[in-house]
C-alpha cells in the first residue's frame, strides 16, 4: 500500500478543514456588480461598512436604496448560512416598504433564498433592524445577489441597508467575552462566600475559571468604570468621567483594537447611560445594541434574558469568525424588582409597607433596608440564572471550551454601610470591589483563586494575551495572567476616583489600606486600615501622618483640572463683593474689563475673592479652572452692600435661579445647559461653562434627560 508523504497529509487535512466564514462587510474585493439607485461598484465600496443608527441599535451596513442589486463572489462553506439584518430608517417608517431579496447564482442560474417585506408603517416590530438568514446550499464558488425593492426612492441611499452580513462556517475560531453585570457587590455572591445562595451558576462556572479574591474597579458608578474596562485607561485618562462627556476616539477600546484584527465584534447593553446616542462607546462595534425592556422602552427593567438572547443569537450568526462579545445586563440596579419566583425567594418577602423596590420612593427608607437587601438578592439570583443559560449556550455551539470569558461588574451597591443607598456616593469597598471570574481558553487554571488586587482595567490585556494577540508597547495596563505565572512584579495599587453629582473625591487602595481624598461635598483625607477594619468604619488619618503622605503623593498626579472654565459675568450697575468657593483647588484666574479700584483675589487655594463695580454700560467679566474635575464651586456674595438674592444669579444657558445661596454652580452632572445664555442678563451675576478648545459634550436633550432621571443619574 502506497503511503502519504507528510507534506500529502498535510495537503489533505488542509482540504478537508472547513473554510473560514466570510465577512461580507470586508468585501470590497468581492463585489462583481452593484447598483445602488444609480450609484455604482466604486462608489458602494466606499461605503461599505459605515455605521446606522435605528433607534438605540447601531449596525455596520451595506448600503441598499431601491432599487438595487449587489452581486458577491464568494466560496461557500460547507453547511454555511448568510446570516444578516435589514433595515429602514427612521425617517422611511412611514413610507412604502421594501422588500429584501438574497438570491444564490452558480453556473448562470440564480435561486431565490430568502424574501422578506419589511413594513414599518404597517409592522412595528419591523421599525428596527430586522434580523434574518438563509441557507446557501451546496459549498464551494456561487454569487451572492442581494436585491432590494419599492414604490419609493430615499434620497439617502443609506436609508435603507443590509446590516452586518456574514457567511457562517464550521470553522474554529478564537471568541472573547466580556460579561457585566450592572451594579453587582462581590460580597452578595456565592463565589465570594455569601450566606445566601445567589449565584449557584457562576459558582458552577468558577469550577472551570480563575476567581480573583481582590478585583477593584476605579470608580464607583457606571460610565467612567465601563469605560476603564473597554479602554483599560483610567477615568482621568479617558476623559468619560461626567454624564454629559463622550468616550473621547484618542481613547482607543478594546472592541476597535479587535476589530481592526478581524473580529466580529458586538455589544448588547441594558444601560442606557452607555448606549446613549453620541457616547463615544459603540466605537469598534459592528452591532452595539441598547436592550429595551417589554414595553420597548430604554429603561432600568430591561431583561437579563432579552439581552443574553440577543447576545447567543449574534454568537450563532457569526459562527467561523474570530468574535468580541460584550454583554451588559442590568439586573440588579434600582429599582428592585426581579421577576417571579425571584421577587420572593428571600426573606422578608415584600409587603405593600415595605415592598422593597426603591429608597427613593419612600420618605424613611432605612428601616426597610433587610427588603432592599432582598429584593436586590432576588435579582441577583435571576441575573445568576441568565448568566448560566449563556454559559451553556456557549456550550451547545461548541464555543465554551476555547473561549476566554470574564464574568465582572461596574461597580457595587451601598446599602447603609456608610449612610447612603445605592451607588455613585462615595470610594468605599463596597462600592469598589468587584466580582472578577475569568475562563481562559483551554480551561486553564481554572479552579484557582488568586488573592494579589488586580484591576478592571486589566482585563483587555489579560484578554490579549489569553487569544495569543499581540499586546500594545507599552500595554496601557498590565494583564491579569501576570497574576498567574509569577509575572505580576509585586503589589499595585489601585487608583480610585468619583466625579458624579457633586460628588468628588480621589484615592488608593493598597492591599492593606486605602487613602482617600474628599473635594466635594466634604473636604478632607482618610486612612482606612483594611486587614483590621475591612468595613472601613475607622479613620486612622490624623493618627498615621506619614502614611497618609505616602499615599497622597500616588493621588495627586490623578487629580486633573477641569475641562471647561467657570464664567462669571457681572453686569447692571452697582458694587458687588462675591465669594468663591470650592474644597478643590482654583487656577488659571483670568478677569476682563476690571477697573483699578476692581480686583479678583485668591485666598488660599480654594477661594476666590471678587471685587466688582460694573456700569450700565459695561459688564465685568472673571474665569478660573477647578482642579480636580468636577469639585463643587459655590457662590455667594453682596450687592450694593446688602446680601445676594437668588433672583441676583442666572446659572447655565436657561437662565434659571437657584433655589437658595451659596449657589452651587453650574457643571456637566446636572439637569439643563450649563453652558452661556444666548443672551446674557442685563443686570446681576450670571454663570455659566466654557469648554476648553477641542472639548466635546453630549447633547442630553428632553428625552436623554428623562433616561437619566429614571436611573437616578439626575434629580434627587
Amino acid at each position: 500500500m502506497a503511503r502519504l508523504s507528510a507534506a500529502a497529509v498535510v495537503g489533505l487535512l488542509a482540504a478537508c478543514a472547513p473554510r473560514p466564514a466570510v465577512d461580507l462587510l470586508a468585501a470590497g474585493d468581492r463585489i462583481v456588480a452593484a447598483d445602488v439607485a444609480g450609484r455604482d461598484v466604486s462608489w458602494l465600496r466606499g461605503q461599505l461598512g459605515k455605521a446606522v443608527r435605528i433607534g438605540d441599535d447601531q449596525r455596520r451596513v451595506i448600503p441598499a436604496a431601491p432599487p438595487s442589486r449587489i452581486v458577491l463572489s464568494v466560496d461557500v462553506p460547507r453547511g454555511a448560512r448568510l446570516a444578516f439584518a435589514c433595515g429602514l430608517g427612521e425617517r422611511r417608517w412611514d413610507r412604502a416598504p421594501v422588500e429584501f431579496v438574497v438570491k444564490v447564482r452558480r453556473g448562470g442560474r440564480e435561486q431565490v433564498v430568502f424574501t422578506q417585506l419589511v413594513d414599518p408603517a404597517n409592522r412595528p416590530a419591523h421599525r428596527g433592524f430586522v434580523a434574518g438568514e438563509a441557507e446557501l446550499g451546496r459549498h464551494g464558488k456561487a454569487e451572492i445577489v442581494l436585491e432590494t425593492r419599492s414604490a419609493e426612492t430615499p434620497e439617502d441611499p443609506r436609508a435603507v441597508a443590509w446590516a452586518t452580513p456574514s457567511i457562517t462556517s464550521e470553522a474554529n475560531a478564537p471568541l472573547a467575552v466580556v460579561y457585566l453585570v450592572d451594579t453587582l457587590r462581590a460580597d452578595h455572591t456565592s463565589v465570594y462566600g455569601y450566606s445566601r445562595d445567589t449565584t449557584p451558576e457562576l459558582l458552577r462556572f468558577a469550577d472551570r475559571a480563575v476567581v480573583f479574591e481582590t478585583a477593584v474597579a476605579p470608580s464607583s458608578w457606571t460610565k467612567p468604570s465601563v469605560a476603564s474596562l473597554l479602554t483599560s485607561l483610567l477615568p482621568g485618562s479617558h476623559g468619560a468621567v461626567h454624564l454629559r462627556d463622550p468616550l473621547p476616539p484618542q481613547a482607543r477600546t478594546l472592541a476597535e483594537r479587535l476589530q481592526e484584527r478581524g473580529f466580529a465584534t458586538a455589544a448588547f447593553v441594558a444601560n442606557s447611560v452607555i448606549y446613549e446616542k453620541a457616547s463615544g462607546f459603540e466605537r469598534g462595534f459592528d452591532v452595539f445594541k441598547g436592550v429595551h425592556d417589554r414595553e420597548g422602552r430604554p429603561s432600568t427593567r430591561a431583561l437579563a434574558e432579552d439581552v443574553v438572547s440577543e447576545a447567543l443569537d449574534w454568537l450563532h450568526a457569526t459562527k467561523g469568525r474570530p468574535a468580541f462579545l460584550y454583554v451588559h445586563t442590568m439586573d440588579p440596579h434600582i429599582p428592585y424588582t426581579p421577576p417571579a419566583p425571584f421577587d420572593a425567594l428571600f426573606d422578608p418577602a415584600p409587603t405593600a409597607e415595605s415592598p422593597g423596590r426603591d429608597p427613593r420612593e419612600q420618605e424613611e427608607p432605612g428601616p426597610h433596608r433587610d427588603s432592599y437587601v432582598a429584593r436586590y438578592d432576588g435579582e441577583v439570583a435571576y441575573g445568576d440564572r441568565e448568566f448560566g443559560r449563556f454559559v451553556r449556550g456557549l456550550h451547545d455551539a461548541g464555543r465554551l471550551d476555547g473561549a476566554f470569558v470574564a464574568f465582572l461588574a461596574d461597580h457595587g451597591e451601598e446599602f447603609l454601610e456608610h449612610g447612603h443607598f445605592g451607588h455613585g456616593t462615595s470610594l468605599y469597598d463596597e462600592l469598589v470591589r468587584i466580582p472578577l471570574v475569568v475562563k481562559l481558553p483551554g480551561g486553564r487554571h481554572a479552579g484557582r483563586r488568586v488573592k494579589q488586587q488586580v484591576q478592571a482595567i486589566d482585563v483587555a490585556p489579560g484578554l490579549f494575551e489569553a487569544l495569543g494577540l499581540p499586546l500594545e508597547t507599552p500595554p496601557p495596563a498590565p494583564s491579569l495572567l501576570r497574576s498567574l505565572d509569577g509575572r505580576s512584579g509585586g503589589e499595585r495599587p489601585a487608583l480610585l476616583e468619583i466625579s458624579h453629582r457633586g460628588i468628588v473625591a480621589h484615592g488608593v487602595r493598597t492591599e492593606r489600606d486605602k487613602y482617600v481624598r474628599r473635594f466635594s461635598p466634604d473636604s478632607d483625607e482618610r486612612l482606612f486600615d483594611l486587614v483590621s477594619d475591612p468595613g472601613e468604619t475607622r479613620d486612622l488619618a490624623e493618627s498615621q501622618r506619614e502614611r497618609v503622605r505616602a499615599l497622597r503623593a500616588q493621588v495627586e498626579p490623578t487629580l486633573l483640572p477641569n475641562p471647561f472654565r467657570h464664567v462669571v459675568r457681572v453686569a447692571g450697575g452697582g458694587n458687588y463683593r462675591l465669594e468663591i468657593e470650592t474644597g478643590g483647588l482654583i487656577q488659571e484666574v483670568a478677569s476682563e474689563g476690571l477697573g483699578s479700584a476692581e480686583s479678583a483675589t485668591q485666598v488660599g487655594s480654594g477661594r476666590l475673592v471678587l471685587s466688582l463695580r460694573p456700569t450700565a454700560a459695561a459688564g465685568r467679566e472673571v474665569s478660573f479652572v477647578v482642579r480636580p474635575r468636577g469639585a463643587g464651586v459655590r457662590l455667594q456674595g453682596t450687592r450694593g452692600g446688602r446680601a445676594l438674592d437668588s433672583k441676583d444669579v442666572w446659572l447655565g444657558a436657561a437662565g434659571t435661579h437657584p433655589t437658595s445661596l451659596p449657589a452651587l454652580l453650574p457643571d456637566l452632572d446636572g439637569e439643563g445647559s450649563p453652558f452661556a445664555p444666548r443672551i446674557p442678563p442685563q443686570a446681576g451675576v450670571a454663570v455659566w461653562l466654557a469648554l476648553a478648545a477641542g472639548r466635546q459634550v453630549m447633547d442630553l436633550d428632553a428625552e436623554a434627560q428623562e433616561r437619566l432621571r429614571a436611573l437616578g443619574y439626575l434629580g434627587k
